[in-house]
């Protein structure tokens, strides 16, 4: 009776020791052949994903300047009189800006006795191709022996100078004591804009 209920023991025994060793058996081979894997990227497949994102965002810049490009300008060409209106307006727009760079004057001098005034007359030029000026404003100063300046007047010729033109100018004026020299140079000018006659006309 005893041995009968040990061999019966032992024959559990093997049982559940088989039992075992087939879950653990399962087990591995699941985790082998079934179970979820990490992804494992070598340095090649990384570098290649890099390109592969650079030719795709370098693609989409393509197309979008092609697509740019493919846009087309519906404003009708320029004829040959408006384009040459065009380039006048830009270059009498720089003129305009600089108006002493195109403007020069000479003179000559004289003292009157009568009046006991210097008299300063000659001509002032535009050398602009398109630019017109006016209101020219002349500056004498005088100078003493050593060239010092000892007084200065300014006095405007209220005139319009148009391109390539010269017009006349003359005024007195009335010297410090003391003086020996003198000098005449003009120092500004108004470019003349035909709408700023249309304003002012308008306001008489």
């Amino acid at each position: 009776m005893a041995a009968a209920q040990q061999t019966s023991s032992w024959s559990w025994t093997k049982i559940l020791i088989g039992s075992a060793l087939t879950l653990v058996l399962i087990g591995a081979v699941y985790k082998l052949f079934g179970g979820p894997r990490q992804d494992v990227m070598t340095k090649g497949q990384i570098e290649a994903d890099s390109l592969r994102t650079v030719l795709r965002e370098t693609q989409k810049e393509l197309n979008a300047a092609e697509q740019k490009a493919a846009k087309k300008d519906l404003t009708p060409p320029l004829t040959l009189e408006q384009q040459q209106a065009k380039l006048e307006k830009e270059l009498r727009n720089k003129e305009m800006k600089a108006p002493l760079k195109y403007l020069s004057l000479d003179y000559e001098h004289t003292y009157r006795w009568f009046a006991g005034k210097e008299e300063f007359y000659g001509n002032i030029y535009n050398n602009a191709e398109y630019a017109t000026f006016m209101n020219f404003e002349i500056r004498v100063t005088f100078l003493s022996e050593t060239k010092t300046a000892l007084d200065s007047k300014v006095y405007t010729h209220y005139k319009y100078l148009e391109p390539g033109e010269q017009i006349p100018f003359k005024f007195q004026s009335s010297s410090p004591s003391g003086y020996r020299y003198h000098r005449v140079e003009l120092i500004r000018a108004i470019p003349y804009s035909p709408s700023r006659e249309e304003y002012e006309g308008g306001e008489e």
